[in-house]
């Protein structure tokens, strides 16, 4: 029986923080890249799948209230099948967990705290995620309820002092090149968008799971919303050509901005405080799924042994890389290993459970 409940709004928070991540400072360049102007029109496009993929999601969870993707996996698809779907979900949380932990860091270190030692960020960050974990899901709930409201009200009041040096004229013209980059920028896009699966795995814990629809569909159009704004900031203060050319835009276009009269001198340290709890909070999300699905792999009542457990498995994975090229290797299998997973399995088991229902009229 499960004890912890989360609101609508809890969720819809839960699964906004899983979303927005590292893609704040480097989506327009890797999107930008691909499709120039027309990159916004792409994040709408992946945009609206995701809120496809997570519906199906959503209806998956309203068939079994009470139970979660861990629980209904062996009882559609058999208990061999069923291990194999959640094996895989675990290896690609932790990859996920381990390559965001290093992308922090290395963030982290670059502006922020150039004479600490790489290891030591990213101890201090699994620190942190581990604590929240360690508390269950409602801490973590109450944790991104006040964290991220108040980083996407400091990201909006910083990005709006951008608006004096755009030109909007540097997005246009629309599908000037054609479709085709829309296309070749898609998959890259919707990498960004990766975090909601987490639904697959909170949903029973929702107090009106039968709201967890709309709550996801907010969470996932907020988050379109925020990377459009960024997007479209980037190219439109920097030009499609330069935005390609820094390798974190976002930061880019607010170490410009001069404010008359303040005493704040560096904005994009503002940004860093910001952007650093977007971080935290998407590994702590990935990191309790992860715990969850070991522990019942394991039978274990608690997943509080097995979060500690992966601390030196998530530091391993976090080190591995060698250098930024190894990381974006690592980034690239991780994104694969999980788009592979959103669009087969959900497809798969609602396919199994429409048929079993069929097979049970009959």
């Amino acid at each position: 029986m499960i004890k912890d409940r989360l609101t609508t709004s809890q969720i819809t928070v839960q699964l906004l923080a899983a979303m927005v991540g590292v893609g704040v400072l480097n989506l327009p360049e890797s999107v930008g890249s691909k499709a120039g102007v027309d990159s916004w029109i792409v994040l709408f496009a992946a945009g609206f799948l995701a809120m496809v993929a997570v519906s199906i999601m959503a209806y998956l969870g309203n068939r079994f209230p009470g139970q979660s993707i861990i629980h209904y996996a062996p009882l559609l698809i058999g208990r061999f099948f069923g291990t194999i779907v959640l094996v895989a979900f675990l290896v690609y949380f932790l990859v996920f967990v381990g390559t965001v932990v290093r992308i922090s860091a290395d963030v982290t270190k670059l502006f922020l705290l150039d004479l600490t030692p790489l290891e030591v960020i990213i101890i201090g960050m699994l620190s942190v995620s581990t604590y929240l974990v360690l508390h269950g899901i409602n801490a973590i709930a109450r944790f991104n309820e006040f964290i991220q409201p108040l980083t996407l009200f400091l990201l909006m009041l910083v990005l709006t002092q951008t608006i004096r040096d755009t030109d909007l004229g540097r997005i246009l013209p629309v599908l000037g090149d054609g479709i085709q980059p829309l296309f070749r920028a898609f998959p890259t896009t919707f990498f960004a968008f990766m975090g909601f699966e987490i639904l697959l795995f909170i949903q029973p814990f929702m107090e009106q799971p039968r709201s967890a629809q709309r709550a996801s569909l907010i969470a996932v159009g907020t988050t379109m919303l925020l990377y459009v704004i960024v997007t479209i900031l980037s190219i439109a203060v920097l030009g499609k050509t330069e935005v390609t050319l820094v390798e974190y835009p976002t930061l880019a276009i607010i170490k410009n901005i001069e404010v008359p009269g303040a005493f704040i001198e560096r904005l994009d340290s503002i940004m860093m405080m910001v952007w650093i709890p977007f971080a935290v909070t998407t590994i702590v999300m990935f990191h309790y799924c992860a715990s969850l699905i070991a522990s019942q792999l394991f039978g274990l009542q608690e997943h509080r042994v097995i979060a500690l457990l992966f601390i030196p498995v998530v530091f391993l994975i976090a080190v591995l890389p060698r250098n930024i090229l190894e990381v974006d290797r690592w980034s690239q299998l991780a994104s694969w290993l999980g788009v592979f997973l959103i669009g087969i399995v959900p497809i798969w088991l609602v396919l199994v459970y429409k048929w079993k229902k069929r097979r049970q009229r009959v």
